[in-house]
């Protein structure tokens, strides 16, 4: 690329196009030096694409042929290529561009359950118009062999506890969400559950009773200590005590320390 910047896009409106029908969901991608994996995600979006919903894929100046794949794909409606100051940045800069009335957020090295896209965008048109987040559930792979089922219904009770739903695919009301001012871009592996937290006493949640992508292990995310010191600054600065926040920052850690032995 000879600039930091480059944009994709659709291009001039033709007369036909004017009168398609509106897009739904915006599915955002953000990824950086993804190339060894964003085909097979890029490959389960072609499987399901559909004319309602459109993907945004916002490329953090990635030095490999990343931008390559995505262009050569043809599927992506919006790619944009610029540095950005981490995944939550990147959402926030794809929030303004996004074109659905629901957006859902991907990993590079996701991929997208059977039957996804159909699902989400169901479920988008006979939501109340005070859901703030339709969610279903996930399922963790390691080296794309599954391993456990991510995801529960949602209680706000709990959201304090742990963050009580697969967010990979959640689709959020873009209108809230540019409301609520979007992620907190501080953070760099919480900032989804962060989001739950700032917005819990009005949070409105419909939950699917579908798998709606199978979520790659050893993403940022799930990087060992990283998610629980920021679930910790999370909940302090959302009013959390330092003891409660500090309780559950222990218990969380001996959790996994149990979970990594278990799996020895």
């Amino acid at each position: 690329m000879t600039s930091s910047t480059m944009c994709v896009a659709s291009g001039e409106l033709s007369p036909s196009q004017h009168s398609q029908p509106q897009v739904i969901l915006s599915v955002v991608c953000a990824v950086f030096n993804g190339s060894a994996v964003v085909s097979d995600l890029l490959r389960s979006y072609e499987l399901q694409r559909r004319h309602d919903v459109e993907l945004v894929v916002m490329d953090g100046g990635s030095t490999d042929a990343t931008v390559d794949i995505v262009n050569a794909s043809n599927l992506a409606d919006v790619l944009v290529s610029d540095r950005d100051n981490g995944i939550y940045d990147a959402w926030n800069k794809a929030i303004a561009r996004c074109n659905g009335t629901h957006v859902a957020f991907i990993g590079a090295d996701d991929v997208l359950a059977d039957g996804c896209l159909q699902h989400l965008v169901e479920a988008c048109r006979s939501a109340p118009s005070s859901t703030n987040i339709i969610a279903g559930f996930n399922i963790l792979t390691r080296e794309r062999m599954p391993v456990q089922l991510l995801g529960e219904s949602f209680s706000a009770s709990r959201v304090h506890r742990r963050m009580p739903m697969a967010h990979v695919m959640s689709a959020h009301s873009l209108a809230w969400l540019r409301n609520i001012g979007g992620f907190d871009a501080s953070f760099r592996s919480a900032g989804d559950y962060e989001l739950l937290l700032r917005a819990n006493s009005s949070l409105v949640v419909t939950t699917i009773p579908h798998i709606l992508a199978y979520m790659e292990d050893g993403g940022t995310s799930r990087k060992r200590w990283l998610p629980h010191v920021e679930c910790w600054r999370a909940r302090r600065k959302n009013g959390m005590g330092i003891c409660r926040a500090g309780a559950l920052f222990i218990r969380a850690v001996m959790g996994a320390r149990l979970r990594e032995m278990g799996q020895r």
